[in-house]
C-alpha cells in the first residue's frame, strides 16, 4: 500500500508540473520549459506523464523554431505511451511544424494520422476522465487552428473558414482560456470573417482582436497580447488606405481611452518587444515585417529596410519559406523605393522562387498520381482476371462443341486477301507521294527563275549605285573650286577658268543624271511583283499590334475585322497600310481615333485608313502624292502612289486600282486604295494517303468554325503582349511594359466576353484594394481561359509598377498574382482523394488476390480438358486475322509493324508462318520506301522554302532600292542646271552657289547613303564555276571562283551586243591565280574603245558587266580582277580577268 501511495503521489506531481508547463505556454517559454523538464525527470515509468512532458518540451522548441529538436522529441512519444490523446497532441504539433516549413506532403500525412486518432478517440470519448477531456479539447482546437492556418496560406480561404466552424467557442472559453485566445486571434487576423462590405468585415475582425487583447492583458498572456497588437496594426494599415472607412487607430484609441490616434507602427513596435521578450523567433520576424509595412506606408524606406534586415538576421527563420517569402516581397518594395532596382529584382525573384517551391500540390500531385496509377493497374488486373475466368467458364461449357469443331473454315488464300488489298492502297500512296514530289520540283523551278531574275535586277541596281557614287567627286570638285573663288583673290583669267570648270562639272553631272534616268526608265513595265491571293485579316492583325504606340500618344487605333481576300503583293500591301496608318498617327492629336477597314466594291476591295485629325488644306490635297522633303508627308505617300502605278502597268487586272485622299480641314482625312478581289486556293488531302493526318485536319477545321477559335486567337495575341511586357521589363522600359500589360488584359477581356457573353467581371490593370480580382472569380467559376498568361502578366505588371513606384498598382497586381497562384496550386479535394485511393488500393489488392486464386483453380481443369493442338491452330489463325486487321488499319506503316511485333514473334505452323513472313517483309519494304520518299520530299520542301526566302529577300531589297534611286533622281536632278544658271552671274551669285552646292552635296550624300545601306542585305554566292558551264564544251576545262548566276548574266549581256564574235579563255601570264576571258566584238570604231566603260546610255550593258567583275573582286579578295577594252583587228577585244579556283 505504501508503494502504491508513493506511486500515486508521483503521478499527481508530474500532472501538476505538466499543468504548470501548459499554463505557461503562452506566458513564458522559459518557465514552460522548466516545468516540463521537471515533469519529465519525475515521470519515471509513468508513460502518459512523460509523453505530455515531451509534448510540452516540443511546443517550446517549436516556438523557438528549433524544429529538428522538436521533431526528435515527438518521434519519441510513441515509445513512451499508447495514450491516443497524447499521440493526437504529438500529431497536431507535427502538423504545426510542417505547416511552418511548408512541407505539404508531410503535413497531410500528420493530418491524416491525427484525423484517424480523433475518430478512434470519439468512439470512447465518454470514458475519458476530466484531465484527458481537457487535453483532448486542446488537441481538437489546435488541430482546427493549424488546419485553418495551413489552408489560409495555400489559398483555400473557404476551407480555412470551415476548419474553425467545428470549434465550440463557448466550451473553449469556459475550459481553456489560452486556446480561446488562440481562436479569437485566428478569427480576427483576417481571411475568416466574410461580410457584405469591407468596413463590416474589419469591424468584426477588430472586435475579435480587441477581445483577445483585453483577455490577454488581464491574464498575462504576452504571446496573444503581442499577436493582437500586431494584427490590429495591420488592420490599421488596411483601414488607412481606405479614406471612406473609419480609422481603426481611432477605434483603438477610444477603446483604451486615449485622446490621440494610435499609429500602426506603435502597436507593431510594442508587439515586437513582447515577442522578443517571450522568445518566439517566428513571431519576432513577423513583427519586424509588420513594422516594415508601417514604415513603407509612411515612405520611410530606410527604417523599413532596417526592420526587414533585422527579421532576416536570425537564420532559423529560413525554415519557414512562407515567412521568408513575405519578407523578401517587402524587401523588393523597399529597395524599389530606394531606387535600388537590382536589389529589388533579386528579392522579387527569391519571393517568386519560394512561391513556386511551396506550392501545395507539388508533392501531393505526385503522390496522388502514383496512387491513381496503382489503383488503375489494379482495376485493369481485376478486369483481366474476371474476363479470364468468364472466358474459361464459357469455354468449359462449350467443351464438347469445341472438341468436334474443325479447323478454321477459311483457306490459306483467304488470309492473303488483306495483304493484296494493302498493296493496292500502298500503290495509291506511293503515286500521291510521287506527284507531291513533282509538284514541289515544279514550284522550285519557278522560284529559281524568280530568284534569278531578282538577282539580275539587284546587279543592275548595284551598277546604278556605282554611277551614283561617281557623281560625288564632281560635287566635291565644285565645292573646292567655289571655296577657292571665295577665299582667294586671284587674277580674272584664273577666276574665269574656275567658273568655266564649275560649269563643265555641272554639265558632266547632268550627263550622268541623264544616264541614270534613262537606266531607271528601262525597267518600266518589267516590274517583278509577287502577285498572290491572300486574306487581309492577318495583315490587319499585324498592324493592330501597334495599338500600344498609338495609345501612348493618346490615340485609339481601331482595326476592323474582315474576311475579304485580295490579289496583290502581300509585302507591299502591308507597307502601304502601315505607311497610311503611321501618317494618320502623326497628324492626329491626343483623344483622336484612327480606323483601318476594308470594304467590298464588287470586283475590287477598298482598303481605307481614316482619322479625325487636323485634316489637309484643299490647295495641298491635290498634290498630296507629290514628293516633298519638308512637312510630314513625303517618301511614304509617294511610294504608295508609285506602287499603285506599278500595279496598273503590270496587268490589265489592276487597271481600276487607284489610291486617293479625301480630307476636310479640322475634321480629319481618309486615304484609300483599291485592289482586285482574290480567291484563296483550297487544299485537298486524300484520305488514302495519310488517314491520321486527315483526321487531324478535320479536327482543326471543325474547331476553327466555332466561336472558340476566335477566342483562341485573342489568347494568342494576349500571350504575345505578355511576352512583350516581359522583354520590356528586361530592357528596363517599365512604362512600355505596363502599356503591353494593358493591351494583354484587353485581349483577355475580349476572350472572356466571347466565352461568357453578358459577363460583367472584367480584369483591370489597377483595381480596388478590397474584393476579389476578376480572374479569381473566373477561376472559381471555371471560366475557360489561359490562367498562365494571366499569372505572367500580373507578375510583369507588378514588376513594372514596383520599378515605377506605383504602389497601388503594385499591391493590386502582386495580390492578384499571389492569390491566383495559390488558387491554381491548391486542391481542396486532394487529401480526401489520397485517403480514398489508399483504401481502394487495399481493397482491390485483396480482390485481385482472391480472383487470382480462383483463376488458378480453373486453369488446370481448362488445360487438361481441351485439346491443345486444335486450340493452338485456331489461335494462330486468329492471330493472323489480328495481324490483317492491323495491316488494314488507319495507323502508319511503322506503327503497324510495331503493333505486330509481339504477334509476329510467336511460333506458327509452317503453312501459317509463310503468310506472316510475307506480311512482315511487305511492311518492312514499305517503311524503307516510304521513309525514303518522305525524306526526299522533306528535303525538297526545305530547299523550296530556302529559295523562296532568298528570292523574297532580294525582291524586297530591289523594291526598296528602286524607290531610293527614284527618290534620288527626282530630288537632285534640278541642282546641276541651277548651278549652271548661277555660274553665269559669276561673283554676284558666288555665296548662293556655295550654299546651294553644300545643300546639294548633303542631300545627295544622305540619299545615296540610304540606298547604299540596302546592299548589305544581298550579295554574291561565291563557289567553284566551270568555264564550260558558262561558255560550252569547246573552251578549256578550267574553273573560276564566282557566282554562277552573275557570270551567266554577264556573258549573256555580252552575247546580246551587236557584233559579238566569240570568247577565248586563257590563263593570266603574270599570275596563275587568274583566268582571262577575251571577248571579241566587231564593228566598234577605234575612237570609242576607250570610252566603252564611261557612263552613257549606249554603255549601260558594259557598265553592268563591269559591276559584276567588281563584285567578284570584292567577294574573293582578288584585286587583279577587272575588265578592259583594247582595239583589235575585228573591232575591239574586251579582256575580263576573274579569279581562278
Amino acid at each position: 500500500m505504501l508503494f502504491s501511495a508513493c506511486s500515486c503521489v508521483d503521478r499527481q506531481q508530474v500532472d501538476r508540473l505538466n499543468d504548470a508547463s501548459y499554463a505557461y505556454h503562452y506566458r513564458n517559454l522559459d518557465s514552460a520549459e522548466v516545468y516540463a523538464r521537471r515533469a519529465y525527470g519525475l515521470s519515471g515509468k509513468y508513460g502518459d506523464g512523460k509523453a505530455e512532458a515531451i509534448n510540452n518540451l516540443a511546443f517550446v522548441h517549436i516556438m523557438r523554431m528549433e524544429y529538428a529538436e522538436a521533431t526528435e522529441l515527438l518521434d519519441g512519444v510513441e515509445k513512451c505511451t499508447d495514450n491516443q490523446v497524447e499521440l493526437l497532441v504529438s500529431d497536431v504539433l507535427r502538423m504545426r511544424i510542417r505547416q511552418r516549413k511548408s512541407d505539404n506532403r508531410s503535413f497531410y500525412d500528420s493530418r491524416e494520422s491525427a484525423r484517424a486518432r480523433l475518430l478512434r478517440i470519439n468512439e470512447e470519448r465518454d470514458q475519458l476522465d476530466s484531465r484527458l477531456q481537457r487535453r483532448l479539447l486542446y488537441a481538437e482546437v489546435e488541430y482546427a487552428i493549424v488546419s485553418s492556418a495551413y489552408y489560409y496560406y495555400v489559398g483555400l480561404d473557404s476551407l480555412a473558414a470551415n476548419a474553425l466552424l467545428y470549434v465550440d467557442a463557448d466550451e473553449v472559453m469556459h475550459n481553456d482560456t489560452a486556446q480561446y485566445l488562440n481562436y479569437l486571434y485566428n478569427i480576427g487576423s483576417g481571411g475568416i470573417i466574410v461580410e457584405p462590405t469591407a468596413e463590416q468585415t474589419r469591424s468584426k475582425e477588430f472586435d475579435c482582436l480587441w477581445e483577445c487583447y483585453v483577455i490577454a492583458s488581464q491574464n498575462g498572456y504576452d504571446f496573444f497580447l503581442a499577436n493582437s497588437l500586431e494584427a490590429m496594426s495591420e488592420l490599421m494599415l488596411e483601414s488607412e488606405s481606405n479614406a471612406d472607412s473609419p480609422s481603426v487607430g481611432q477605434l483603438f484609441a477610444e477603446y483604451i481611452g486615449s485622446d490621440d490616434d494610435i499609429m500602426p507602427v506603435e502597436l507593431a513596435e510594442e508587439s515586437q518587444r513582447l515577442f522578443a521578450s517571450y522568445g518566439d523567433v517566428y513571431q519576432v520576424a513577423g513583427a519586424y515585417r509588420t513594422m516594415a509595412s508601417c514604415y513603407i506606408a509612411d515612405d520611410d524606406y530606410q527604417s523599413a529596410l532596417s526592420c526587414l534586415e533585422a527579421s532576416l538576421a536570425n537564420q532559423q527563420i529560413q525554415q519557414a519559406p512562407d515567412l521568408v517569402a513575405s519578407i523578401r516581397e517587402q524587401l523588393s518594395i523597399v529597395y524599389s523605393g530606394l531606387d535600388d532596382k537590382p536589389a529589388s529584382d533579386y528579392n522579387r525573384n527569391i519571393y517568386l522562387d519560394l512561391q513556386e517551391q511551396t506550392r501545395q500540390d507539388r508533392y501531393m500531385e505526385s503522390r496522388a498520381g502514383m496512387l491513381s496509377q496503382t489503383v488503375e493497374q489494379l482495376n485493369v488486373m481485376i478486369v483481366a482476371v474476371i474476363f479470364a475466368i468468364a472466358l474459361l467458364l464459357v469455354m468449359l461449357w462449350l467443351f464438347d462443341h469445341l472438341y468436334r469443331r474443325k479447323k478454321a473454315r477459311g483457306s490459306i488464300d483467304e488470309l492473303l486477301v488483306p495483304l493484296r488489298e494493302w498493296h493496292e492502297r500502298q500503290s495509291v500512296q506511293m503515286e500521291e507521294l510521287r506527284r507531291k514530289r513533282e509538284a514541289i520540283d515544279e514550284e522550285k523551278q519557278v522560284c529559281l527563275l524568280r530568284r534569278k531574275e531578282y538577282a539580275r535586277q539587284n546587279i543592275e541596281n548595284r551598277a546604278k549605285l556605282s554611277l551614283v557614287g561617281a557623281v560625288v567627286p564632281f560635287i566635291d570638285r565644285i565645292i573646292n573650286e567655289l571655296d577657292h573663288l571665295s577665299s582667294r583673290c586671284e587674277p580674272l583669267p584664273v577666276r574665269e577658268g574656275r567658273y568655266t570648270y564649275v560649269s563643265e562639272l555641272a554639265y558632266k553631272i547632268n550627263e550622268y543624271n541623264d544616264v541614270l534616268t534613262h537606266w531607271i526608265q528601262l525597267r518600266r513595265g518589267q516590274l517583278s511583283l509577287h502577285i498572290e491571293s491572300f486574306s487581309l485579316m492577318p495583315l490587319f492583325a499585324l498592324v493592330g499590334k501597334s495599338r500600344t504606340a498609338f495609345a501612348m500618344n493618346g490615340i485609339e487605333l481601331c482595326v476592323k475585322d474582315t474576311d475579304l481576300v485580295v490579289k496583290a503583293d502581300k509585302t507591299l500591301t502591308l507597307f502601304m497600310v502601315n505607311t497610311l496608318a503611321d501618317n494618320a498617327r502623326k497628324f492626329t492629336g491626343r483623344g483622336g481615333r484612327v480606323v483601318i477597314e476594308a470594304a467590298d466594291r464588287g470586283n475590287l476591295v477598298e482598303v481605307s485608313v481614316k482619322d479625325n485629325g487636323c485634316g489637309i488644306a484643299e490647295d495641298k490635297l491635290g498634290h498630296i502624292f507629290d514628293y516633298k522633303l519638308h512637312e510630314g508627308h513625303g517618301f511614304g505617300l509617294m511610294n504608295c502612289w508609285g506602287i499603285m502605278e506599278k500595279y496598273r502597268k503590270v496587268s490589265q487586272a489592276f487597271h481600276d486600282c487607284t489610291i486617293k485622299a479625301e480630307s476636310e480641314p479640322g475634321r480629319g482625312s481618309r486615304f484609300s486604295f483599291l485592289l482586285p478581289k482574290g480567291k484563296l486556293r483550297q487544299l485537298c488531302v486524300l484520305a488514302a494517303l495519310l488517314p491520321a493526318a486527315v483526321a487531324g485536319v478535320w479536327a482543326i477545321g471543325h474547331h476553327a468554325g466555332r466561336p472558340g477559335s476566335r477566342a483562341g486567337s485573342e489568347l494568342s495575341v494576349a500571350a504575345a503582349f505578355a511576352d512583350s511586357a516581359y522583354f520590356s521589363n528586361i530592357r528596363g522600359d517599365y512604362a512600355m511594359a505596363l502599356g503591353y500589360a494593358d493591351s494583354c488584359i484587353s485581349h483577355i477581356n475580349r476572350h472572356y466576353s466571347q466565352v461568357r457573353p453578358g459577363g460583367s467581371l472584367w480584369m483591370q490593370l489597377v483595381g480596388a484594394t478590397h474584393g476579389l480580382p476578376a480572374e479569381i472569380c473566373w477561376y472559381r467559376d471555371s471560366v475557360p481561359t489561359n490562367y498562365n498568361i494571366i499569372l505572367d502578366i500580373r507578375n510583369e505588371s507588378a514588376v513594372a509598377s514596383l520599378a515605377l513606384h506605383d504602389w497601388e498598382a503594385y499591391h493590386f497586381n502582386n495580390r492578384s498574382y499571389t492569390q491566383l497562384f495559390k488558387e491554381m496550386s491548391a486542391d481542396s479535394t486532394l487529401a480526401d482523394y489520397c485517403r480514398i485511393m489508399s483504401q481502394s488500393k487495399v481493397n482491390k489488392t485483396i480482390a485481385v488476390i482472391l480472383l487470382s486464386i480462383l483463376l488458378a483453380m480453373i486453369l488446370p481443369a481448362y488445360y487438361f480438358m481441351y485439346y491443345r493442338h486444335r486450340l493452338y491452330y485456331r489461335f494462330c489463325v486468329e492471330r493472323i486475322k489480328s495481324i490483317n486487321e492491323i495491316l488494314l488499319g488507319d495507323s502508319d506503316t511503322a506503327e503497324k509493324l510495331s503493333r505486330m511485333e509481339s504477334l509476329v514473334r510467336e511460333s506458327y505452323p509452317d503453312s501459317l508462318q509463310a503468310i506472316v513472313s510475307k506480311i512482315q517483309d511487305a511492311l518492312t519494304k514499305s517503311i524503307e520506301t516510304g521513309e525514303k520518299w518522305r525524306a526526299d520530299i522533306e528535303l525538297a520542301d526545305d530547299e523550296l522554302h530556302r529559295i523562296e526566302y532568298e528570292a523574297d529577300n532580294v525582291y524586297v531589297a530591289n523594291s526598296v532600292l528602286d524607290n531610293c534611286l527614284s527618290t534620288l533622281k527626282h530630288e537632285t536632278m534640278y541642282y546641276p542646271s541651277r548651278i549652271s544658271a548661277l555660274v553665269a552671274g559669276r561673283d554676284a551669285n558666288l555665296e548662293v552657289m556655295r550654299e546651294l552646292v553644300a545643300y546639294y552635296r548633303e542631300i545627295y550624300s544622305t540619299l545615296s547613303l540610304q540606298a547604299m545601306r540596302q546592299l548589305a542585305h544581298t550579295g554574291l554566292s561565291i563557289g567553284s564555276v566551270s568555264v564550260r558551264q558558262l561558255l560550252g564544251p569547246s573552251v578549256a576545262d578550267v574553273c573560276v571562283l564566282g557566282d554562277v548566276g552573275a557570270l551567266e548574266y554577264m556573258f549573256e549581256i555580252l552575247r546580246r551586243q551587236q557584233g559579238f564574235a566569240g570568247v577565248r579563255v586563257g590563263e593570266d601570264a603574270a599570275d596563275g591565280r587568274y583566268v582571262v576571258f577575251v571577248v571579241s566584238i566587231s564593228g566598234v570604231e577605234p575612237g570609242k574603245v576607250g570610252a566603252m566603260f564611261t557612263p552613257s546610255v549606249d554603255n549601260i550593258p558594259y557598265l553592268v558587266c563591269r559591276q559584276i567583275v567588281r563584285e567578284h573582286s570584292e567577294a574573293t579578295g582578288r584585286r587583279r580582277c577587272g575588265m578592259a577594252a583594247f582595239p583589235a583587228e575585228c573591232g575591239v577585244a574586251i579582256e575580263i580577268t576573274l579569279p581562278r579556283r
